[in-house]
């Protein structure tokens, strides 16, 4: 086990935040650091900062993985269609209907 810090847990928010594509700047101001353009980030204001650390999606925990079936339900609502109509053991076990002819109809 490794033993825990706060250098630990700092180098870990630079390192990821980094690595998801955050600008060094502001990951260098947001760990405390003085960056050459300390005042043009300052003006910006936190929520401004708020927001590249939310849209970054940094998270200590694991991320949840969704099964293939989940996702294909979550592809087949995007589209607007029910998933469980779609994807019933009937409809996968019936053929398609194939017309060949207007008079097949």
């Amino acid at each position: 086990m490794y033993e825990l810090r706060v250098h630990s847990l700092r180098k870990y928010f630079k390192t990821q935040l980094l690595a998801l594509g955050v600008q060094p700047d502001y990951v260098d101001y947001m760990v405390g650091h003085t960056v050459d353009i300390y005042h043009d980030i300052q003006m910006k204001g936190v929520e401004f900062l708020r927001n590249i650390y939310a849209g970054s999606d940094l998270s200590i925990k694991p991320k949840t993985r969704v099964s293939k079936i989940d996702a294909l339900k979550g592809i087949i609502r995007a589209w607007g269609l029910n998933p469980e109509q779609i994807l019933t053991r009937e409809a996968l076990t019936q053929g398609a209907a194939v017309y060949t002819s207007p008079n097949d109809l």
